[in-house]
């Protein structure tokens, strides 16, 4: 199971952080989104992101927490991801003693794919969800 773990520190309030990115059909604070359609409502609810490269990605909310600041997804297709490899990711906003900290990770199963393919969609995850946040960061400041 390959995992992706990120982190970042924000000024602004956990309160001010989770109201801003909660909205599941709201994805206005990720670079290279041009549109999301949302089907159902709360926990179950299936949206579909289309992005600036032409691509679709499909992802079910898989859980809502207004008291934990914290909600996770489950991609259900995208471009490179096959439902099989169980894409599951979750996302934490923490109060800290001076702003918060917004947790990102994610794990999925690379099946029978070489390890140096399955790591070069690991890095590369990683390295979208560091840009989303910093991306966040610059939209609250």
């Amino acid at each position: 199971m390959a995992v992706i773990f990120v982190e970042q520190q924000f000024t602004q309030s956990a309160d001010t952080v989770w109201q801003r990115i909660r909205d599941f059909s709201d994805l206005s604070w990720l670079p290279g989104v041009t549109g999301c359609s949302v089907e159902g409502e709360g926990v179950g609810a299936v949206r579909t992101v289309s992005t600036a490269d032409g691509g679709q990605v499909v992802e079910a909310l898989t859980s809502l927490n207004d008291q934990s600041l914290s909600f996770g997804y489950r991609i259900l297709k995208a471009p490179g991801v096959r439902e099989e490899t169980h894409y599951q990711a979750y996302v934490e906003v923490k109060p800290a003693d001076s702003g918060c900290t917004v947790t990102w990770q994610a794990s999925f199963n690379g099946g029978n794919a070489p390890q140096d393919k399955i790591e070069k969609a690991r890095l590369g995850a990683e390295q979208m969800y560091r840009i989303c946040l910093a991306n966040l960061a610059r939209l609250l400041d």
